[in-house]
């Protein structure tokens, strides 16, 4: 059977396809419960499942019926209510973390697009049109969990009123605001003004050793650097711009903990990040407030444009804005960035090909870093109402993780998914910066150190590997996910 003919709705616990296939037209759903093999958790899992799916499919479970007998609650109930306790014995989503997730991808994306995992509590997304079908309604029928929390910690460290909080037209006009100033062409000039010269600071200081850790010299660095200088912040102060990096990465880490903080110790640390973070950035959107806004300096710009996009617009705003603009420009871009380096590393022959290949080459490439090894892996949603993913019923308020590098390399989208493909039709399209209403606003300025960054491996670290004699990379993080660290050794 092609996977368009699976059922859809799996949870990620049980095994019982094999105990009861569905070719057998007396098998019966009390059966099931009946089975030896079944252990508390998997009966526990299957009453979850039942009371989840019952509604839409109005099965009646105290009458023994055949598939056959029960059409249109027969053999498609049972294909949506069984399969979600019936697929091999999976680990949670969870469990992926600080680990190379793609295998597991792979094995419940075999068995179905929408997956339900218990210990999540929530569907995991896998298929390239499924995660789409989800992103495209984002804002109609789901919504991002922040924008209904009542969490205080989650609006401290997020800053009030900041984009992940924001929902509806307000959300819409903070965006179209941030796409037009950080667009296509606005970038290219900060190629050469930011990227470049930034770029050539960092590879000087290790570019005549030799050998170097990638992570802490190159792409720590430059990204953090690229963003401040963007804010007209003070991007040539290493010791300033460290302590800032230093105060996202806790943010960062509060983010991939995901609640699993037993000590509350990651929040409070992230909570004072935020606390920090904003008395660094006051000061500058203090000062921008009185400059003439010019269409270089973003912050003076947004104070004349502010009001356009809330009525109340404040220094609070200016101060979220600023904070959000600065994490969001760097850890998405370092981690992407350490990913393209451990590729080029490691791929036999790819150096060659990109510097045979010219710029249209490693633009082309850049887009397979991002389809194959993004950053970001995950996006979660709650459903606004009941409703379908890819035939699989979901319930109001129900939690889906969107598993955007699960569908970057669905095999029923893309030809050799697991392959970097310099030729591979439409190159953009994938699900790196998401889709729809919340797609990455600055994705033109990541692509632009992406490339920028290739560029100047292929030219100033000839012959670049890993390093036998350094601590091997490990594929690390949950939300966002990247190799470090990277010795690496080049002539």
């Amino acid at each position: 059977m092609d996977r368009a003919g699976r059922a859809r709705g799996f949870c990620l616990r049980d095994q019982l396809l094999e105990l009861a296939p569905f070719h057998d037209p007396l098998f019966h759903l009390d059966d099931l419960l009946a089975v030896d093999e079944l252990e508390d958790r998997r009966r526990d899992a299957f009453a979850v499942a039942l009371e989840r799916t019952a509604p839409a499919v109005d099965f009646d479970l105290e009458h023994r019926q055949s598939v056959d007998d029960c059409e249109p609650t027969g053999r498609s109930a049972i294909a949506r209510i069984v399969p979600v306790i019936a697929t091999s014995q999976l680990p949670s989503f969870r469990s992926t973390t600080d680990r190379d997730p793609y295998g597991f991808y792979a094995d419940v994306r075999a068995a179905g697009d929408v997956v339900w995992d218990p210990e999540m509590d929530a569907w995991l997304v896998l298929s390239y049109e499924a995660c789409k079908q989800v992103l495209r309604n984002d804002k109609v029928l789901f919504r991002h969990p922040y924008a209904s929390l009542n969490d205080p910690s989650i609006v401290e460290i997020e800053g009030e009123r900041s984009r992940n909080l924001l929902h509806g037209e307000e959300h819409a006009r903070h965006h179209r605001w941030f796409i037009h100033h950080f667009s296509p062409n606005v970038v290219d000039t900060w190629r050469e003004t930011f990227v470049r010269p930034i770029l050539d600071d960092a590879l000087d200081r290790f570019a005549d050793a030799g050998r170097a850790e990638l992570t802490r010299e190159l792409t720590y660095r430059v990204p953090v650097r690229v963003i401040a200088a963007v804010l007209g912040m003070p991007w040539r102060d290493d010791a300033w711009v460290d302590h800032c990096k230093r105060l996202l990465d806790l943010k960062l880490r509060y983010l991939d903990a995901h609640g699993h903080d037993p000590d509350g110790s990651i929040e409070r640390e992230a909570l004072a990040a935020a606390r920090e973070m904003n008395e660094i950035v006051t000061p500058f959107v203090e000062a921008a407030r009185e400059r003439e806004p010019v269409p270089e300096d973003i912050m003076a710009l947004l104070w004349r444009d502010g009001p356009s996009i809330m009525p109340d617009w404040s220094i609070v705003d200016m101060r979220t804005w600023v904070s959000g603009t600065f994490f969001a420009g760097t850890d998405t871009t370092t981690h992407t960035l350490s990913n393209a380096l451990y590729l080029l590393a490691t791929t036999p022959g790819l150096p060659a090909r990109l510097a045979d290949g010219g710029d249209a080459a490693v633009s082309r490439y850049a887009e397979e870093v991002l389809r194959l090894r993004g950053s970001v892996h995950w996006r979660f949603r709650l459903a606004n109402e009941d409703t379908e993913v890819a035939g699989v019923p979901i319930r109001k308020d129900d939690m889906l993780y969107v598993l955007l590098q699960a569908g970057n390399r669905d095999p029923e989208k893309y030809a050799c998914p697991h392959e970097i493909d310099l030729a591979r039709p439409a190159p953009r399209d994938h699900l790196a910066f998401s889709f729809g209403p919340r797609t990455c606003a600055g994705q033109a300025l990541a692509r632009a150190e992406i490339e920028e960054t290739v560029r100047a491996a292929l030219e100033r670290l000839p012959g670049l590997r890993l390093d036998p004699a350094g601590e091997p990379p490990g594929f690390l993080g949950f939300v966002m996910r990247s190799y470090a660290p990277l010795h690496v050794r080049f002539d």
